[in-house]
């Protein structure tokens, strides 16, 4: 099957075949998969962290996506329930708590497992999957319309998101999914300064899909324990999958940067390990992902040839910093006459929506210290506030 046997990148040994392997993203509530054939390093695996890479996955994958068809086609009466279906690709080889190497040809078992509760205790409750219960989709905030963006940015979004709304065309009516090597899944790359607006664009591309937005951050993922963090990236695109959100890593560059090649402690050995788990899961992953950075540049060459588009996001111009002004001051604000937002958009120079958001803010506090007819916001107040953050920025850069 394989003409050089592969070896671990971060020891050198030679990688063994096993079938221990398990699919996390399946992609389907009802059906699981076991046994799948991986090659894994021993010397990983003694220091218990996951370096393995799954063997023939588009042929076990192919299999999968039948069965799911299949299974989604078939209708159940209430008597009998829907069945939990376990897929187990090496059933001849008794697969003891270890990890046996494979000598033979796995075969594809499948058996099925009532859903419902069971006979001996009707009453039971089915188990939470306790790994999920961090990762919790929810409603988008934003729409497209409500966004601040230059038009090639627009544009740009708006051609990346046509992928997802015309899947059914491209990939059943005219067959592309027999050549995209991705399957249906479309990640998209949003890079450029804090508070150019990547995060509500990606709440709007979540609106626009109908879908619920699953907001995961590197602080999410990491973990103090060895091996817990490729865990939870695991468990991020497998929740992701079972609930048919769009998944939006923010700080993207700490999972996706580049992998390190000289490793001298167990922490740098984890986060090789952390990076690799994503591409692994990013390859199997079906769905619609989308990662955020301002730190485009530490990208690992491997994760861009897996993005659909870059789309970058800059500091608005002045037109647009006027929009923004007017837009983050509610009508019950109330706004001295002195105030003018064309003024205000030229001496904003540089800023970033968020700033402009947390400027008024800022500017609303100060007229909140004033009492009676002076508790206006007047242009003195948003002027101020503007200069305050701005400035501080600029010394904190430089």
């Amino acid at each position: 099957m394989l003409k050089k046997k592969p070896t671990c990148p971060i020891h050198g040994c030679e990688l063994i075949l096993s079938h221990h392997g398990k699919k996390s993203n399946l992609g389907h509530y009802w059906i699981e998969a076991q046994g799948a054939p991986i090659l894994y390093c021993p010397e990983c695996h003694e220091r218990g962290t996951d370096t393995s890479v799954e063997v023939a996955a588009e042929a076990s994958n192919a299999f999968l996506r039948k069965l799911i068809r299949l299974y989604d086609g078939c209708e159940f009466p209430p008597e009998l329930g829907r069945p939990r279906i376990r897929v187990d690709f090496n059933p001849g080889r008794a697969v003891p708590d270890g990890l046996p190497t494979a000598g033979q040809q796995p075969l594809y078992q499948v058996t099925a497992s009532p859903s419902g509760p069971t006979a001996a205790d009707p009453d039971a409750e089915p188990q939470p999957e306790t790994e999920f219960e961090s990762f919790r989709p929810r409603p988008p905030r934003h729409r497209l319309d409500q966004l601040v963006l230059d038009a090639e940015t627009l544009a740009r979004i708006r051609e990346a998101v046509n992928v997802l709304l015309s899947q059914d065309l491209l990939f059943g009516c005219w067959n592309l999914g027999s050549v995209a090597r991705t399957g249906r899944r479309v990640a998209l790359n949003f890079y450029g300064p804090p508070g150019t607006g990547k995060t509500l664009a990606a709440e709007a591309i979540a609106a626009m899909l109908e879908r619920e937005i699953l907001v995961i951050s590197y602080a999410e993922l990491e973990s103090k324990y060895v091996g817990e963090t490729p865990k939870n990236i695991r468990a991020a695109f497998r929740r992701a999958t079972d609930t048919g959100a769009l998944l939006f890593f923010d700080e993207a560059d700490s999972i996706l940067g580049k992998r390190l090649t000289s490793v001298s402690q167990a922490a740098d050995n984890s986060i090789n390990v952390a990076r690799s788990t994503t591409l692994i899961e990013l390859d199997n992953f079906d769905g619609a992902v989308i990662f955020a950075s301002n730190l485009v540049k530490n990208y690992d060459t491997a994760f861009l040839r897996r993005v659909l588009a870059h789309v970058e996001f800059r500091l608005p111009a002045t037109e647009q910093r006027r929009q923004l002004w007017r837009g983050h001051c509610p009508a019950e604000l109330p706004i001295h006459a002195d105030v003018d937002f064309e003024l205000l958009a030229q001496y904003s120079e540089n800023a970033a929506g968020g700033d402009i958001q947390n400027a008024v803010l800022l500017a609303a506090s100060y007229a909140s210290l004033r009492h009676g007819e002076e508790q206006v916001v007047s242009m003195a107040d948003f002027k101020r506030a503007i200069t305050f953050l701005l400035d501080g920025k600029r010394r904190i850069l430089e």
